[in-house]
């Protein structure tokens, strides 16, 4: 399959990030809890996953594949109950932009960290002087949004 379906995809699910944590906000504000809002956010994605799972025909987990795991595979639930409690309460508190804008620096340093050294099975990718000046111009995009 062409690679630009999934930079296309990305693009637009970037796009939806700012209504996300807008939307995970107004819930939190609502229900009077960022927790709460979290819990009923992922009560909604699992009744939704569990339909496409139904219906893409998609394989169950079983406990033979549960034993193929190990922790590391499961530190991502972790990550996204944390980022969706952030994003529940972050905009209301530094605003959207800002949030996003730092939510990407964030995500960008730590790739550039995970390729640099190989970690979590990924191939190694050095950190070279142009991925430095694009980290120094993520940061200097930061500060601007920040700023102004």
């Amino acid at each position: 399959m062409n690679n630009w379906i999934y930079f296309i995809a990305t693009l637009i699910i970037g796009f939806c990030l700012p209504i996300m944590a807008s939307s995970n906000g107004a819930l939190s504000k609502c229900l009077g809890s960022p927790v709460a809002s979290t819990f009923g956010i992922f009560v909604l994605s699992s009744i939704l996953l569990g339909l496409v799972i139904l219906f893409s025909k998609s394989p169950s987990i079983t406990s033979n594949t549960l034993s193929n795991t190990n922790w590391k595979m499961w530190m991502g639930g972790c990550i996204v109950v944390i980022n969706i409690l952030t994003f529940s309460i972050a905009p209301q508190k530094i605003g959207v932009a800002n949030m996003l804008v730092v939510f990407i620096a964030g995500q960008i340093i730590s790739s550039i960290v995970v390729e640099h050294f190989g970690l979590l099975s990924f191939p190694k990718h050095e950190i070279s002087l142009q991925r430095i000046v694009g980290i120094i111009l993520i940061v200097a995009g930061v500060v601007l949004v920040k700023k102004f």
